[in-house]
């Protein structure tokens, strides 16, 4: 029963509904069936035949249990509050964990960090301003679930104390991801608190009937906002009325009618939008709960928007849909999101003939997006796309397969369409695709427009690569351009393209997406004052109509080797690492890197607007 990626259940309710029992009862019985995950107090695992225990590595999940214990045991409020904050923050990433490990066909939690932080949100903390605000609530939703980002101006129209989610942004401690299946166990004030005294535990600082039913409210009234207008199913049981046993038989046939869904063809009609949460500058980042809205209010075609916090969950994602029979993507995002959907929709052979990729922009230097003629814009580019869709207007392009062994000397592919890079160009997504360098890429694509992160890289790239070429760490390197090889040199830069992507990046200049071949610009090492000069030849595209001034060569080829070769004062040849380059991706590679032609996909082309 095991799906492309596990589905994510929360069990939630206000206190005193039996969130536990449920929670443990039903890890119990999925657990007969297939391999389970659950977060809780503590970590679970199991399946069947194998009992369920902690994972060999519970450090994370015992770290939050005692930070959800000494928030229980706190009776003032603000405290409380942080530490729950806490808790949730590790709720969540241990779930994301268990997602991504994708060991399970069911993660199942205890409470829900998301669903959990919005209904104390509208129960208790901002109580008063979100009262009958339910687009407040929602866009709440939408920047816990890191859907949005918070501005300056956002502080000024949220509650009070919206400082406080802004700064929990900033530290990465909230990124509460969407559930995919929510049971909530409904249950009125009277009843929960009943419930509670009759354990013999000492009441929490918040347990009172007023506010457990204000609770209680809270719950359904975020659930009701997650299933109207982000699509989530929503399993309501009253647990004031059914009995545990019965409690359980509903929710596992949540379950399992859930999990036998994501199993279920996906029509090639439908349009499937995956969106990174954290591309691009800060105004994309808050458009994404705004791209599905956009679309369906052009198409008659179903339109679903699956969102990522990485590129490896986009990959997952896209995966997913197209082994299902999805055959119309949208990829909103920057380059590496666009890379990683690309790969996604890769099956045993092949991307299928009948895909039509399209490419929303929302990222920095977007050069495919750009060269499909993709407007800037949200609203411009939603009516370029589904135009383009209804039109059936695409281009072929050519797809680069990247070969290279790990550094613990497995074989790895990647598959692209854009540019990608060794040497300097290689090292540049050290600095721009960390998680911890996002918030700079925002910022810097907010004040200087796209190349803002691009340069800024560049130039911290351009700094590491000579650091590293004075300590002998870049040694030599022999291309194989087809069958041509060229001798063993100090490469500055090998840069390949297989498609024009306009006067932003001229280096592709002339060369069809679907020629068949791609180009090579390999720059010879000198000195650094030439070094400069190539970097700016490259900018202007000078160096594609005199290559041999500025100790260039460029070739149009099939595939490519670059093979380091004996560095001075030490060996470095198979043992050599580096990073590639993928447009935006990183690939740490050992050894030799090949690059070649290895298929085609069908790019939706916008119409080219007049200036």
């Amino acid at each position: 029963m095991m799906v492309g990626r596990p589905l994510v259940v929360g069990i939630v309710g206000a206190d005193g509904c039996g969130k536990s029992s449920t929670y443990r009862g039903l890890l119990h019985r999925l657990a007969r069936q297939m391999p389970v995950h659950g977060v809780g107090e503590e970590l679970l695992r199991g399946g069947p035949g194998l009992a369920l225990a902690p994972p060999p590595s519970t450090r994370l999940s015992r770290t939050t249990a005692r930070v959800g214990a000494l928030a229980r045991g706190t009776r003032a409020d603000r405290p409380y509050q942080l530490l729950k904050l806490l808790e949730l923050s590790g709720r969540s990433r241990s779930r994301d964990a268990a997602v991504q490990e994708a060991r399970a066909a069911v993660v199942v939690t205890d409470g829900d960090p998301l669903v959990n932080s919005a209904a104390w949100s509208a129960a208790g903390y901002y109580v008063s301003e979100l009262a009958g605000q339910d687009d407040r609530l929602l866009e709440l939703v939408d920047h816990l679930a890191g859907a949005a980002r918070l501005s300056l101006a956002d502080l000024r129209r949220l509650p009070r104390r919206a400082w406080q989610l802004a700064l929990a942004e900033r530290l990465g401690l909230v990124r509460f991801a969407i559930p995919d299946l929510v049971v909530l166990l409904a249950i009125d004030g009277a009843t929960g608190l009943a419930r509670i005294k009759a354990r013999g535990r000492p009441l929490q600082a918040h347990e009172g009937e007023a506010f457990l039913d204000r609770l209680a409210g809270g719950y359904e009234r975020v659930c009701d906002l997650l299933a109207r207008h982000r699509g989530i199913e929503i399993v309501r049981i009253d647990v004031a009325r059914t009995p545990l046993p019965d409690v359980l038989d509903i929710a596992e046939e949540a379950v399992l009618g859930a999990l036998a869904s994501l199993q279920e063809p996906v029509s090639p009609d439908v349009i499937d939008v995956i969106a990174t949460t954290i591309s691009g500058s800060l105004a994309d980042q808050r458009n994404v709960g705004r791209i599905g809205p956009g679309f369906q209010a052009r198409t008659s075609r179903p339109v679903r928007v699956h969102r990522a916090a990485t590129h490896p969950a986009a990959r997952q994602l896209a995966h997913d849909v197209v082994t299902r029979g999805g055959r119309t993507i949208v990829s909103a995002g920057g380059a590496g999101t666009f890379n990683a959907v690309l790969e996604g929709c890769h099956l045993d052979d092949g991307v299928p003939a009948d895909l039509r990729l399209a490419f929303l922009r929302k990222g920095s230097a977007d050069l495919i997006g750009k060269a499909l003629h993709v407007p800037g814009d949200l609203e411009g580019a939603v009516a370029a796309i589904t135009t383009a869709l209804e039109r059936d207007a695409t281009v072929d392009a050519d797809i680069l397969v990247v070969e290279a062994a790990t550094p613990d000397g497995s074989l790895q592919r990647r598959h692209m369409v854009g540019f990608a890079g060794l040497g300097l160009f290689g090292d540049v997504p050290r600095f721009t695709e960390s998680r911890l360098v996002k918030l700079y890429k925002g910022v810097l694509g907010s004040l200087f427009g796209d190349y803002g992160p691009f340069f800024v890289g560049l130039t911290l790239a351009s700094g590491w690569w000579f650091v590293k070429r004075r300590l002998g760490q870049v040694p030599p390197m022999a291309l194989s351009f087809d069958d041509e090889e060229e001798a063993a040199a100090s490469w500055l830069a090998v840069i390949v393209v297989n498609g024009d992507l306009g006067h932003d990046f001229p280096l592709g200049r002339g060369l069809a997406f679907g020629s068949g071949t791609f180009r090579v610009v390999a720059l010879r090492y000198r000195d650094l004052g030439c070094a400069i000069a190539q970097l700016q030849a490259c900018r202007s595209g000078a160096i594609l109509d005199k290559p041999s001034v500025h100790g260039a060569i460029v070739r149009e080829v099939r595939s490519l080797s670059a093979r380091p070769s004996v560095g001075p004062g030490r060996l470095a040849g198979s043992g050599h690492e580096q990073m590639v380059n993928l447009d935006g991706l990183r690939m740490l590679v050992r050894g030799e890197a090949r690059v070649a032609v290895a298929g085609r996909v069908r790019l939706v082309l916008c119409e080219a607007r007049q200036k």
